[in-house]
């Protein structure tokens, strides 16, 4: 859930529990890897994480470059799901 602190310029994200925390990183390592890949730039510190290795804790046998990544991901139908899930 997203709050704007009364009196206040900043939004908080809070969650209810893991499963919102777990959602939403997922979200967001899939909205970055897909900029990656049609930006070309990489958007972590590659000496701290990358969202490859990040979306690898979710999605078991994900490829391990950001474009094989991408295209296995956009085969198995989970950018159609994120899209239709933010409209």
């Amino acid at each position: 859930m997203l709050k704007t602190m009364k009196g206040h310029n900043m939004t908080m994200i809070t969650f209810n529990n893991d499963e919102e925390r777990g959602n939403f990183q997922v979200s967001m390592a899939l909205t970055m890897l897909r900029s990656e890949v049609q930006s070309g730039m990489i958007m972590c510190d590659p000496r701290k994480g990358t969202t490859v290795r990040t979306l690898a804790r979710y999605f078991q046998g994900l490829k391990k470059t950001r474009k094989g990544a991408y295209k296995q991901l956009v085969d198995a139908g989970v950018y159609t799901y994120l899209d239709s899930t933010k409209n």
